[in-house]
């Protein structure tokens, strides 16, 4: 067997059979590592959907549930395995860098004392007891290994959580090319759109509340993953007498025509690492309203808000006209977070270790 030169952490590969937003990252990683014919290996705890991926994992079935859990427990697949390099997309500083160079692109920790789901409930915060218990080894590996940042927001995190200097910003890759399919620069109508997975992290009752308080016409666009989540949003949208529509799973040649009508998008989850699809809607001239606690104000500050209040009054001036020159500019912008500029990048990163 050939040596292997780069190990892909990819915890998520064993989780899911789509690709979410982390996924699209080792998804970029494998793309980068195919053109470059850089033999890889993606690194998982349970066994993987994509059987296409050269792979080794621990568990002899998939496991969709305990993110958080396989993330750690990859450690036992992934030292198995003597790379050149350890290429670590789950985030987790795993110690893994007394076997092989470990590099690990990161969003904000999920202990970080940030807004969020993991900082909302008793519940979420047992569930992430584990990382607590092994904070000081988390700690370590994290001066030891090379971090790589989604975000500034991000950055700040991480630095004080493992008590580093800010690491480097990358920010992720996003589908640029494809999205720009829906940008015109026709008419569009009133109405904001809303992506996120359904599930409780992501917010998205701060949506039902935008278009309630503002009297817009709303749609919530998302995977399903959490079917007493919808049930909960569907009955405060019915509570509030939401002029919103809630569409789950929708094909993405649906997702653009959509996009194509939008005048704005409306970002809901506050304390969000980087938020791919807000360059997404950004890519098909939709003006994003974004909130200021999260990675997104870095890319659109000047339509950012503390609180729905704010992002009512964002929303109403935004809609007074078409805005055609800020729908190009918003495209403009979004071509700097390209899958291509962002393969570039990370290989700037990694060629000293693995040429």
């Amino acid at each position: 067997m050939k040596k292997i030169k780069v190990a892909v952490i990819a915890h998520g590969l064993g989780m899911s059979r789509g690709y979410s937003g982390e996924g699209t990252i080792y998804k970029t990683f494998f793309e980068m590592l195919e053109e470059r014919k850089i033999n890889y290996v993606a690194i998982s705890f349970a066994k993987p959907y994509d059987k296409s991926i050269p792979s080794v994992y621990t568990l002899p079935f998939h496991l969709p549930k305990l993110d958080k859990y396989q993330r750690l427990l990859t450690y036992y697949t992934a030292k198995k395995v003597k790379p050149d390099l350890y290429l670590n997309a789950s985030g987790v500083p795993i110690p893994l860098s007394e076997i092989a160079p470990h590099v690990i692109y990161a969003g904000a920790p999920s202990i970080a004392n940030l807004p969020s789901k993991y900082t909302r409930s008793l519940f979420w915060k047992l569930y992430l007891l584990p990382f607590r218990l092994v904070i000081n080894k988390i700690k370590d590996e994290g001066k030891r290994a090379k971090i790589i940042a989604n975000s500034r927001y991000s950055a700040k995190a991480i630095a004080e959580v493992y008590e580093i200097n800010e690491p480097k910003v990358i920010y992720p890759p996003v589908d640029v090319e494809y999205f720009q399919r829906a940008y015109n620069e026709e008419k569009r109508e009133n109405f904001f759109v809303t992506i996120g997975r359904i599930e409780r992290g992501k917010m998205l009752e701060n949506s039902i509340l935008l278009a309630a308080k503002s009297g817009v016409k709303g749609v919530i666009i998302g995977s399903l993953n959490e079917r007493d989540y919808l049930n909960k949003l569907i009955k405060l949208k019915r509570e509030l007498n939401a002029e919103i529509e809630i569409v789950t799973n929708l094909p993405r040649e649906e997702l653009l025509k959509v996009l194509s009508k939008a005048k704005v998008y409306f970002h809901a989850t506050i304390g969000e690492h980087f938020g791919i699809p807000v360059i997404e809607a950004m890519a098909s001239g939709v003006i994003p309203i974004v909130p200021k606690e999260s990675g997104a104000y870095e890319v659109v500050p000047e339509f950012s808000y503390s609180d729905i209040e704010e992002a009512v009054t964002l929303l109403k001036s935004l809609l007074e006209n078409e805005n055609i020159g800020l729908r190009r500019e918003m495209k403009n912008r979004a071509l700097n977070f390209s899958k291509e500029n962002f393969k570039r990048n990370i290989l700037s990163e990694i060629s000293s270790i693995i040429f």
